[in-house]
């Protein structure tokens, strides 16, 4: 896998590349802007290209210079990495192409992990967007539904669990709190995901933030 790091902060190129050295994403090339890649042949092999970007300030160009990315034979995918958290530059960044929108505080292990999703296709984001999205009332704003109209169908069970799901709470916490068994909170989730059209629980929560399943109690 071919690693490049993104960024005009020299620290944040060298303190990834010694954070991902020995993994399968050991960093390769390193540059100072996407339009600076856009121009590079030297990451661009029979590989596939993973972009690990400083998220930058300045988005006015951004659409465009991913666009470019994308339409080169081999598409890299492009994760971003943030100070902070904002719901807007998050959903901006999707809608451009980025394929992952993380903190720069994530951990190493939980790094690597988000880029192995990433490899297979998936979306990844912190879950803290969530809590954020909810705080923010940004669901409501949203005029964009990526998601399976809501058609009643969850069950009680299944509108308490996605419920804590919103909260980030894992499998064997919910079993506590509803007093259920753990396979039982697997087995809801799995009819959660089925029934809104999604992927992972992340977007299972966001699915239930936008179409108004939050109980305020929950909080």
């Amino acid at each position: 896998m071919h690693t490049c790091v993104v960024g005009q902060s020299k620290l944040f190129r060298a303190a990834l590349t010694l954070l991902l050295e020995d993994t399968v994403f050991t960093v390769a090339t390193g540059a100072d802007s996407l339009d600076e890649v856009s121009k590079m042949n030297g990451p661009y092999r029979r590989d596939q290209v993973v972009l690990l970007v400083q998220k930058p300030d300045n988005r006015s160009e951004l659409s465009g210079q991913i666009e470019m990315l994308k339409a080169r034979l081999i598409p890299p995918w492009v994760v971003f990495l943030a100070k902070t958290l904002d719901a807007d530059e998050i959903a901006d960044s999707f809608a451009c192409g980025v394929d992952g929108f993380l903190l720069e505080e994530i951990s190493p292990q939980a790094l690597v992990n988000s880029l192995k999703l990433v490899a297979l296709g998936e979306k990844v984001f912190p879950s803290q967007i969530v809590a954020l999205m909810v705080a923010s009332g940004w669901a409501n704003r949203s005029s964009k539904n990526t998601y399976a109209p809501y058609d009643g169908l969850l069950s009680g069970r299944e509108l308490e669990v996605v419920n804590w799901l919103i909260l980030g709470t894992p499998n064997k916490v919910i079993a506590g709190k509803m007093s259920i068994a753990e396979a039982t909170v697997k087995v809801h989730v799995k009819a959660i995901l089925r029934k809104a059209g999604v992927d992972n629980r992340t977007q299972a929560a966001i699915w239930a933030v936008q179409k108004g399943l939050r109980e305020p109690a929950r909080s």
